[in-house]
């Protein structure tokens, strides 16, 4: 079945632009799996053949990244539509994330396919997304964009109080992070927590931040002047 990746502009800008500066140049030791799935079972996958490294570090590693995005992460494996190694892309998500378990795009890969693919119960031949979510938070603490991703996860899936805890994670790590912000800022109107969400708002919107969809929420639920 084709299923299309829907990516939110504000997530792909970001992702795309969220660059650090390298400090290493190979792999960080072993990225082993941890934690539960949404159903309660635990985390299991394989082990790594090639890697791991920090998608961090890209920059300083652009020869391992070409290898596994050239052979596994394509564009129709990104968007779900087909696998470059065999018919389902899962298999070659799964290669890029065990070999770069922060990878953001095929994190928000494997995240789309779980919110797709949620309230099927079906037998899962890889890890589901908040493992490779788990795994990743792990080998890399300080990613940003990591926390952020999950707390997209959790809120897609009707785990508000999780999701919440996730972003506000992701805006203690980088206190600049907008994206971080306006997914938060947004997760408290859903929560009718008009005050913060405001508060929020208004400093983004203060610096210029272009997407309404903030505001908008806001409006419609008559707490914007």
């Amino acid at each position: 079945m084709r299923i299309r990746l829907n990516i939110k502009p504000f997530l792909l800008i970001y992702l795309l632009a969220n660059v650090t500066t390298p400090s290493i140049a190979s792999p960080i030791g072993h990225a082993p799996w941890v934690g539960e799935s949404l159903k309660g079972a635990p985390c299991l996958g394989e082990n790594e053949n090639f890697g791991p490294f920090d998608y961090l570090q890209r920059q300083s590693l652009q020869g391992q990244l070409n290898i596994v995005e050239s052979y596994h992460f394509t564009p129709e494996v990104e968007q779900l539509i087909r696998g470059k190694t065999g018919d389902s892309p899962l298999g070659d998500l799964d290669y890029t994330l065990r070999a770069w378990p922060n990878h953001h795009r095929a994190l928000y890969s494997v995240i789309q396919h779980r919110i797709n693919t949620f309230k099927q119960n079906t037998h899962l031949r890889y890890p589901p997304a908040e493992c490779y979510l788990q795994r990743a938070m792990r080998f890399s603490s300080k990613d940003t964009t990591v926390h952020m991703l999950y707390g997209i996860l959790l809120q897609r899936t009707g785990r508000r109080e999780q999701a919440l805890k996730e972003y506000e994670r992701a805006c203690e790590l980088d206190p600049n992070n907008v994206q971080a912000k306006y997914n938060l800022a947004l997760l408290l109107v859903e929560l009718k927590r008009y005050s913060e969400a405001k508060d929020y708002a208004d400093k983004l919107y203060g610096r210029g931040f272009p997407l309404p969809g903030l505001r908008d929420k806001l409006k419609a639920a008559g707490q914007w002047n």
